[in-house]
């Protein structure tokens, strides 16, 4: 009985070992790889890169993955690796990394060894950075394998929408030469496909003929079984079309040049497609400079009847109509209102030469390129201030570094003065003068500019870029690359004067390349410069009649214009990229599209 009171002890469970987390078990892994020899050394590695991965430190997993030599890996090891490594190298921005890692000859080789997965994730990231980088046939190569990989109709629409967007990307030009040599008979066809969609661009109805008669020749092509989705969109535009179309412009005053260039560019396009038998939507103009509110001009215009409303161009009429209680139909003012919008209105839309689309698209290239820091050299004018901001919001946006010199004067003739400080040449000559006080001699001197900058965001017309390029040159910066806007070039080649424009790339507007679009809507040779571009603003504000429609239901639409490819965004406004070109020379010649989409 007394032992039977006594209380018996207790059995104790084992204890369970802590979970570790998914950064402990990487460094274990780690732990055991510096412990190891090939090839067990790397795959603790590589277990601990998609430890860090999962765990979200990405960084950490990219410093493991370049500490790895692969040459014990197996094929299928090797193919992990170098996916991993270039998945991670493209999302934190180390493009040419990138491209070394799924360009490697070894993976070519094996390629058709891995797994259906791994092939697919090869093909998509080959597809995605080749893109980038504008080297689109590649990145064509790469999704019509995809395409045909693809085991769901989803996953095959989603590689042909890239593939569209690549072929959007490439210039008229090179797209012939493209298709001269291409054997593949699929891509031939997308090619074919391509040009058919970049002719006719005023006549949406011809385009849709010619299209559907390309489906009915290659019945059995990916494109005709499984349609860009924009392909699929277009019949809705052009079931949509206005009939007639309203331009509101100002005819007289100080603005009657900048109104008459946009009239005679959309008349130009109008009587192109009238010329080609196609049909054409009653015009009627109205002059914005005979009363100083627009929104009776407005309401007469649709009470005339205009399904579509073009302009006004100034911006406070802009502003006008924004204040209306509703806008009845569509309508597309030529001006930005300032500040941007966050949301448009129904039916309000925007679109116009904003030099902003430029700052942003030079900011989107150099950081591809792999410049970090940059210097602007922007005028004193609101044109300069505008350009200046959306550059240093998107560079910033992206990590970069800005350093911004004083802004010039339209006056300005001698730019040493106003760039010797930012380029920090006063320091460089301050220290030889205290070494000569020190030493008591005089010294051989060359002065040295600051190390590190890497490119120059410029904003200039011609004369003043001429002097620009020259003073950086003296001031031992000839090293660095400048980036410009459209503004440096309006399609007349000056080839003794440009040579001081050796080197400058710019995003150029399509119309004054050649090859790039029709000549036959080119404006007047006589014309000044900014009225050039300004006659090209016209030809495409027709061509969006007819696609605004098809913009607004397909997003991801993209109509090639005389100013730029041009996009609708989610806040109504039509955003312009354009292709890239570069002084060589004296001449201007295109340049590798890059794109950051």
């Amino acid at each position: 009985m007394m032992s039977g009171c006594v209380k018996q002890p207790r059995t104790s469970k084992p204890s369970m070992p802590p979970v570790q987390t998914l950064t402990e078990q990487a460094n274990n892994a780690l732990s055991q790889a510096a412990s190891s020899i090939a090839p067990q050394q790397q795959l603790y590695q590589l277990t601990a890169a998609e430890l860090f991965v999962k765990a979200g430190n990405t960084g950490k997993a990219l410093t493991v993955l370049e500490s790895i030599s692969p040459d014990p890996l197996s094929p299928e090891q090797f193919a992990k690796y170098t996916l991993m490594y270039a998945e991670l190298a493209l999302t934190n921005d180390h493009f040419f990394l990138a491209r070394q890692l799924l360009s490697d000859r070894r993976i070519e080789q094996y390629w058709q060894q891995l797994s259906l997965p791994q092939q697919q994730q090869w093909y998509q990231l080959r597809g995605e950075l080749f893109s980038l980088l504008g080297e689109h046939k590649y990145s064509i190569d790469a999704y019509v394998a995809l395409s045909e990989l693809s085991p769901t109709s989803q996953v095959r629409q989603e590689a042909h929408d890239k593939l569209w967007f690549a072929l959007n990307h490439i210039t008229h030009e090179e797209l012939e030469e493209l298709a001269i040599t291409e054997q593949d008979q699929t891509i031939l066809g997308w090619f074919t496909l391509a040009n058919i969609t970049r002719q006719n661009q005023g006549d949406i109805r011809q385009q849709l003929s010619l299209i559907n008669e390309w489906r009915r020749t290659h019945p059995g092509h990916p494109a005709s079984l499984t349609p860009p989705t924009s392909l699929l969109s277009a019949q809705q535009a052009f079931s949509d079309l206005p009939q007639q179309v309203a331009l509101l412009l100002p005819l007289q005053g100080t603005l009657a040049q900048a109104g008459a260039a946009i009239r005679n560019g959309f008349l130009a396009a109008w009587y192109d497609v009238r010329a080609h038998h196609g049909e054409t939507p009653v015009i009627r103009f109205y002059d914005t400079t005979t009363s100083d509110n627009i929104s009776g001009l407005y309401q007469q215009a649709v009470t005339d009847g205009a399904q579509l409303v073009i302009g006004p161009l100034q911006k406070e009429k802009v502003r006008q109509l924004l204040n209306l209680p509703e806008l009845p139909v569509p309508t597309i003012a030529l001006n930005y209102v300032e500040p941007p919008l966050s949301s448009a209105p129904k039916n309000f839309f925007q679109f116009g030469l904003s030099a902003t689309d430029e700052a942003k698209q030079i900011a989107d290239r150099a950081w591809i390129e792999g410049q970090r820091t940059a210097l602007s050299i922007t005028p004193n004018s609101d044109w300069g201030d505008r350009t200046l901001s959306a550059f240093r919001d998107r560079w910033h946006e992206k990590g970069g570094t800005l350093i911004e010199s004083p802004p010039y004067g339209t006056s300005q003739s001698d730019f040493a003065p106003l760039l010797k400080p930012v380029l920090h040449l006063d320091h460089s000559n301050a220290r030889k003068k205290r070494l000569q006080q020190l030493l008591g001699k005089p010294l051989a001197h060359t002065p040295r500019r600051r190390q590190d900058i890497d490119m120059v965001f410029m904003a200039a017309y011609p004369d003043h870029a001429r002097q620009i390029k020259p003073t950086l040159d003296f001031l031992f910066a000839s090293d660095l690359k400048i980036y410009g806007t459209s503004h440096l070039y309006a399609g007349t080649q000056d080839t003794g004067r440009n040579r001081d424009l050796e080197g400058i790339r710019f995003s150029a507007m399509p119309w004054t390349l050649p090859g790039a679009t029709e000549e036959k809507l080119q404006p007047a040779t006589e014309l000044p410069a900014l009225y050039r571009h300004i006659f090209a603003l016209g030809v495409d504000t027709y061509h969006l009649h007819q696609w605004l429609t098809l913009m607004i239901h397909q997003p991801d639409t993209r109509l090639f214009g005389s100013t730029g490819t041009l996009q609708l965004n989610p806040q109504g406004a039509i955003e312009r990229a354009q292709p890239w070109a570069v002084f060589h020379a004296g001449k201007v010649q295109s340049a590798q599209q890059l794109t950051a989409d």
